[in-house]
C-alpha cells in the first residue's frame, strides 16, 4: 500500500451536473485508480463500483469515467444539460 501512495504522480477530479465526481489517480507505472464521490467523499453503493476500480491503463479509466458521467441524478439533484452550473 505504501508503494502505491508513493508512486502517485498525477491526481485529477471531475465533477458531474449528476451530483458524482469522478476521482482518478494515476501510478507511475501507467495505471490508474478511479473511485467515486459525492460532495468530496467516497460513495460505495453505486452500479460502477463498491469500492475505488484499479485499472491497467488510461483507456480504461476513461471508460470508467463515461460510466460515472452517465449516471442516474444523485438524490436531489437536477441533471443539467450542458457545461456545469446552466441550466
Amino acid at each position: 500500500m505504501m508503494n502505491s501512495l508513493l508512486s502517485i504522480t498525477h491526481k485529477k477530479q471531475v465533477p458531474f451536473s449528476n451530483g458524482y465526481t469522478a476521482s482518478v489517480v494515476f501510478f507511475d507505472n501507467g495505471e490508474c485508480e478511479v473511485g467515486v464521490l459525492v460532495n468530496d467523499k467516497p460513495v460505495y453503493d453505486t452500479p460502477i463500483t463498491n469500492d475505488v476500480v484499479r485499472c491497467a491503463d488510461f483507456n480504461q479509466a476513461w471508460d470508467i469515467v463515461g460510466e460515472i458521467m452517465n449516471l442516474p441524478p444523485k438524490d436531489g439533484v437536477r441533471k443539467h444539460i450542458g457545461p456545469m452550473g446552466t441550466v
